[in-house]
C-alpha cells in the first residue's frame, strides 16, 4: 500500500505545478492502495475488509471539484473521442469514486454531486458504441470501453445500494429485519437521468454483450433493493417496458452464449419478484406502475401464441427454449407469492384471472404435443435413417412438458395456498374435473408431478405426514380417480400408501375426506380393479375402512359388498379378504366413545353463532358441551408462536359479558 506521505506529495507536486500528470499519478496511487474496494463483480458478495477507506473531511482539500472538471473535460471530449491516456484517467476517476463510496458516510454527499450525472452521459456514449455493428468496432479494442461501462455501473450501485441488498438477495440470503435495521446510512438519492439511461441501453441492443446486459439488470436490482424511495421512482412504465422485452426477445437467443442469455432471463425475473414486493409495500400516490399491469402483460409472455411466428422461427431448438423461459417464469410467480404480503398478492393474481392463465398454459402443452406428432407423422419415411436421433429428441422434449406442467402445479398451489377464498374461486372458474382432464391430456403423469399435487393438497411438503395436514382435499380425489389409469404399478403403490397414511392421520383429516366423498369416490376406482396393483388396491380398501369407522352410508356399505360379486361360483374375489378387514375396522371401536356428530371449529373463523337473548329464564342457567381439543395436528410456526388462543363463547348482556378462551388446552373464563 502506499503510503499516506507518498500520496500527500503527490498532491503537492500537482498543486504545485498544475500539471495533470501528478494528478493521474496521485489517483493511480490512491486506487492501488485501495483496491481491495473494487469488487464491481456483481454475482459475488462483497469481501469483508477491516480497513475502510478515507472520508471525505480526510481527503486533500478542493480535491472533489479538481476531480469534477477533470470528469468534466472528459464528456466534454467524448464526441471527437478520448485518447488512450484520457480514456484511462476517466476509469481511474470512476475508480476511485467506487472506492470513496465504500465509506458509506461518503455516499450521501458524494450522490448529490454532478458526478454520477457525467458518469452516465459517458458510460450512454460507449454503450451506443458498443451496441454498433460497424466493422470499425469490429477492428477496434473495445476491452478500455467495456472496462469503463462495467465500473460506471458498479459506481452506480455503490451509491444507491450501498450495503450491497441486492448482492445478498440473489445469492440466496435473506436478510433479517434486524440487519435491515441497522443500515445506519441511506443510499444515494436517485438521478433523474437513470431511467432515460436504462431505457436507452436496450433500445436496438441485439448486438450489445450478453454480460454487459447483465451488468445493467444488475444495477437495476440494486436500485430496487437498495431502498424504497429510489426504488419506486425506478419502477416506471419504461423501465418495466424493457424488463419484458428482455424476457419476450428469444429471437436473438441463437446468436448468445446461452448460459450468458440464461443467465439475463434469471436476473430480469428475479428484479420483477423484487418489483412486485416493493410495489406491495406502497400506497397507490407513490406508484408509478401497478401490480396489476405487470402481471397482465407477465401472463401475456407467458401465453404467447407460437403458432402465429413464420415456420422457419418455430423450431424444435426454438420451441425447447421458449419452454424453458415459461418454467422459470412459473417459478417466479412462486418466488413473488413468497412475501409477508401474500394475501394481497393473491388477491391481484386472483383478479388478474390468473388460474384462466395457467389453464391455458397446459392445454398450449397439448398443442405442442399435437404439432411435433403432426411433423413426426408427415416425415416419418423421409427420417427413418434418424429415428434414435428424434426418439432422443422427442424425450427431451416430453420431460421439459412435464417439467413445465410441474412447474404450473406449482404456481396453482402458491396462489391457493392458505386461502379459503382463492381455493373456491378456483373450484368455481375452473374446477378440478376440467384441470383434472387437462392433465390426463398430456399423458401418463410423471412422478414429479404427482408429488406436486400431493403438496397442493398437504400446501407444504408431502413427506411431512404428521406435521401438515390436508389443506385442500380436492386434489387426493384427483389422485385417486386418476389411479386406474396410471400404467406404472410403482406409481399406484406410492401414491395409494402415501393416500392411506396422510387421510387417516387424526380425526380431522378423516372428516375432511369423508365430507368430500371420498368413500365414494374410492369404491368408484375399485370397480377397474382389474387396472390397479393388488397392493394399491389393498391400501384403497384399508383406507375406505378408516374413512368408514368415521362416517359411512349404507349406500357406501352396498357398493363396496357389490365389489366382491363374481361370475363363476368357485372363483373367490381376490378383494374379499381386505373388504372384510375394511368392514370390520368400521365397527370396532378403538378408542374412547366420541360424538358421531359435532361441529368442527378448527378454522380459524370457525364458530357458532346464536341470536341475543333477550330475557334470561331465571337468575341463573346453565348448559353442557364437550370439546375435543386434537393435538396431533400442528401448523407450521405454531410452535414458535406459542400457539393459538381460540374463543369458545361470549354471552353479553347491558352490563357484563362472559367470555372463554382456550390456549394450549387450557381454558380459561373473562
Amino acid at each position: 500500500m502506499a503510503s499516506r506521505e507518498r500520496l500527500f506529495e503527490l498532491w503537492m507536486l500537482y498543486c504545485a505545478k498544475k500539471d495533470p500528470d501528478y494528478l493521474k499519478l496521485w489517483l493511480d496511487n490512491f486506487v492501488s492502495s485501495y483496491e481491495q474496494f473494487l469488487d464491481v463483480d456483481f454475482e459475488k458478495l462483497p469481501t469483508r475488509v477491516d480497513d475502510v477507506p478515507p472520508g471525505i473531511s480526510l481527503l486533500p482539500d478542493n480535491i472533489l471539484q479538481v476531480l469534477r472538471s477533470q470528469l468534466l473535460q472528459c464528456v466534454q471530449k467524448m464526441a471527437d473521442g478520448l485518447e488512450e491516456e484520457q480514456q484511462a484517467l476517466s476509469i481511474l476517476l470512476v475508480k476511485f469514486f467506487i472506492i470513496l463510496c465504500r465509506n458509506l458516510s461518503n455516499v450521501e454527499e458524494i450522490g448529490t454531486c454532478s458526478y454520477i450525472n457525467h458518469v452516465i452521459t459517458m458510460t450512454t456514449l460507449y454503450i451506443q458504441q458498443l451496441k454498433s455493428k460497424k466493422k470499425e468496432k469490429e477492428l477496434a479494442d473495445q476491452t478500455s470501453i467495456e472496462e469503463f461501462v462495467i465500473h460506471a455501473l458498479a459506481f452506480c450501485e455503490s451509491l444507491y445500494d450501498p450495503y450491497r441488498n441486492w448482492r445478498h438477495r440473489i445469492s440466496g440470503r435473506i436478510l433479517s429485519t434486524v440487519e435491515k435495521s441497522r443500515q445506519k446510512y441511506k443510499p444515494a438519492s436517485l438521478t433523474v437521468e437513470f431511467v432515460p439511461f436504462f431505457y436507452q441501453c436496450f433500445q436496438e441492443s441485439e448486438h450489445l454483450k450478453e454480460s454487459l446486459k447483465c451488468c445493467l439488470l444488475h444495477l437495476f436490482g440494486a436500485i430496487v433493493a437498495g431502498g424504497q424511495k429510489n426504488a419506486l421512482q425506478a419502477i416506471s412504465p419504461a423501465t418495466m417496458e424493457v424488463l419484458m422485452r428482455v424476457l419476450a426477445d428469444c429471437d436473438s437467443w441463437e446468436d448468445g452464449n446461452p448460459e450468458e442469455v440464461g443467465r439475463k432471463v434469471e436476473l430480469t425475473l428475479k428484479c420483477l419478484t423484487e418489483v412486485v414486493h416493493i410495489l406491495l409495500t406502497s400506497s397507490s400516490d407513490q406508484r408509478q406502475v401497478e401490480t396489476s399491469s405487470i402481471l397482465e402483460n407477465y401472463f401475456k409472455l407467458l401465453n404467447s401464441d407460437h403458432s402465429a411466428l413464420p415456420n422457419q422461427r418455430r423450431s424444435r431448438q426454438w420451441e425447447s427454449r421458449f419452454i424453458a423461459l415459461q418454467i422459470k417464469m412459473l417459478n417466479t410467480i412462486t418466488a413473488m407469492l413468497d412475501c409477508t404480503d401474500r394475501p394481497v398478492l393473491q388477491a391481484i393474481f386472483l383478479n388478474s384471472n390468473c388460474f384462466e392463465h395457467l389453464i391455458r398454459l397446459l392445454q398450449n402443452c397439448k398443442l405442442f404435443l399435437n404439432a411435433n406428432n403432426k411433423v413426426a407423422d408427415k416425415n416419418e419415411k423421409d427420417l427413418a435413417n434418424k429415428l434414435l436421433t428424434e426418439m432422443n429428441e422427442d424425450q427431451v422434449f416430453q420431460g421439459q412438458l412435464d417439467c413445465l406442467a410441474v412447474s404450473a402445479i406449482q404456481a396453482l398451489t402458491a396462489v391457493m395456498n392458505k386461502s379459503p377464498a382463492a381455493k373456491e374461486v378456483f373450484k368455481e372458474r375452473i374446477g378440478y374435473t376440467h384441470m383434472f382432464e387437462v392433465l390426463k391430456s398430456l399423458g401418463q403423469p410423471p412422478l414429479e408431478l404427482l408429488k406436486e399435487l400431493m403438496n397442493m393438497a398437504v400446501e407444504g411438503d408431502h413427506t411431512s405426514v404428521g406435521i401438515l395436514g390436508i389443506s385442500n382435499v380436492q386434489p387426493l380425489l384427483l389422485l385417486i380417480q386418476w389411479l386406474p389409469e396410471i400404467e406404472s404399478h410403482d406409481l399406484q403403490i406410492f401414491i395409494s400408501d402415501w393416500l392411506k397414511r396422510i387421510c387417516c392421520i387424526n380425526r380431522q383429516s378423516r372428516t375432511t375426506c369423508v365430507n368430500a366423498n371420498m368413500g365414494i369416490r374410492i369404491i368408484e376406482t375399485l370397480d377397474s380393479h382389474s387396472s390397479l396393483h393388488r397392493t394399491c388396491a389393498e391400501n384403497l380398501i384399508a383406507l375406505h375402512g378408516s374413512l368408514g369407522s368415521q362416517s359411512v352410508s349404507s349406500e357406501e356399505i352396498r357398493q363396496l359388498l357389490r365389489l366382491l360379486r363374481v361370475d363363476e361360483p368357485e372363483y373367490i374375489h381376490p378383494y374379499i379378504t381386505p373388504v372384510t378387514r375394511a368392514i370390520l375396522t368400521m365397527a370396532r371401536k378403538q378408542s374412547l366413545e366420541s360424538a358421531l356428530q359435532y361441529f368442527n371449529l378448527s378454522h380459524s373463523m370457525a364458530g357458532i353463532s346464536v341470536p341475543s337473548i333477550q330475557k334470561w329464564p331465571g337468575s341463573a342457567f346453565s348448559f353442557n358441551a364437550w370439546f375435543c381439543l386434537d393435538q396431533d395436528q400442528l401448523t407450521l410456526g405454531s410452535a414458535n408462536k406459542g400457539g393459538k388462543r381460540k374463543q369458545l363463547y361470549r354471552y353479553w348482556y347491558k352490563s357484563w359479558t362472559i367470555n372463554e378462551y382456550c390456549r394450549n388446552n387450557i381454558c380459561r373464563d373473562t
